[in-house]
């Protein structure tokens, strides 16, 4: 496995599409014009940033950083607007960037790159830029960083990652169900749920994050991304784990399966500190399994597997 499911969303579908909005403003019987609010300004010049990027790497830079600086200028509905379609733009140009990145060329040098820095250290572009010195691998990194992209590896291959921990300078600007994307993002990018098939983060976050993705799904049904947070949204890892941190051990020959005890004592967490009237569905499901483990002496039964297979359909797309 190359990639993260969690993370590799950059073949979602572009949903917002080319939208710019002109005013014009003149004052009737006068020959002066009205003057055009600042807010409007900062979102038309956006717009020309915007459009031009979609061909050009130093556009989506400039972009970018327009959009840092000045997205404190202009109101909610525009701020949130300027920011998806910034993200809409960087899974456009992931693809390219990940195809560039994957030749023998570009893999070699970071991997001898990484090894002198030490693997045991972060990988951050400005330890990778010291190291290395052919220009065409130090061009790429710099775009890279520039465009807002930060490096992952898994099984000995580089590859770039928005980096969704920048969109946080965004959240005191937009709409409500974009702060609470922004936090679902930034916490993968920053540490991926899964390597190598096997999770790296404890069940417990990994039950935190599956209730978050849940319950951005409730309160904010028809958000311009709740199709990519329900994409996000793997049920199977809460109720089975992945296929190298299984949720459920073989325990004889006869097969019988038994749930980690590290899971379920996550479990149980899980439902004692949940609050009163919270709507989960997910979490329900996790209650009504600890009672039929409590009396299948933990083995996995068909009658779990019945309930946790009908809810996991319920997130499935139709």
């Amino acid at each position: 496995m190359r990639l993260n499911p969690s993370i590799k969303l950059s073949f979602l579908a572009i949903t917002l599409g080319f939208t710019a909005i002109s005013a014009s403003l003149t004052a009737p019987q006068t020959t002066w014009a009205a003057p055009v609010p600042a807010s409007q300004t900062v979102y038309h010049q956006y717009q020309i940033y915007w459009k031009n990027a979609v061909k050009s790497t130093p556009s989506l830079i400039q972009a970018r950083k327009y959009l840092l600086n000045h997205i404190d200028e202009v109101g909610p509905w525009q701020a949130t607007l300027m920011t998806l379609q910034l993200e809409n733009l960087q899974r456009i140009k992931l693809a390219d960037l990940d195809q560039k990145m994957y030749t023998e060329l570009f893999q070699s040098v970071l991997s001898e790159a990484h090894s002198n820095i030490g693997y045991e250290q972060q990988l951050t572009y400005s330890r990778l830029l010291k190291e290395i010195k052919h220009p065409t691998v130090l061009k790429l990194l710099q775009e890279a960083s520039d465009m807002g992209f930060k490096l992952e590896t898994s099984e000995g291959l580089y590859y770039p990652i928005i980096n969704y921990e920048v969109y946080k300078k965004f959240q005191p600007y937009v709409n409500p169900d974009i702060v609470a994307y922004i936090d679902i993002m930034a916490a993968e990018s920053n540490q991926a749920t899964t390597s190598d098939a096997a999770f790296v983060i404890t069940w417990d976050e990994l039950i935190r994050r599956t209730l978050e993705k849940e319950a951005f799904l409730n309160n904010f049904p028809s958000s311009n991304r709740a199709s990519a947070v329900k994409n996000s949204l793997y049920v199977g890892y809460l109720f089975y784990g992945s296929d190298n941190s299984p949720a459920y051990d073989w325990y004889t020959e006869e097969e019988i399966r038994t749930i980690d005890p590290v899971v379920k004592k996550a479990y149980q967490k899980a439902v004692a500190s949940r609050e009163l009237n919270t709507k989960s569905v997910l979490l329900d499901t996790v209650e009504k399994i600890l009672h039929f483990l409590d009396d299948s002496n933990d083995e996995l039964t068909p009658e779990i597997k019945e309930i946790t297979d009908h809810v996991e359909s319920l997130f499935v797309d139709d």
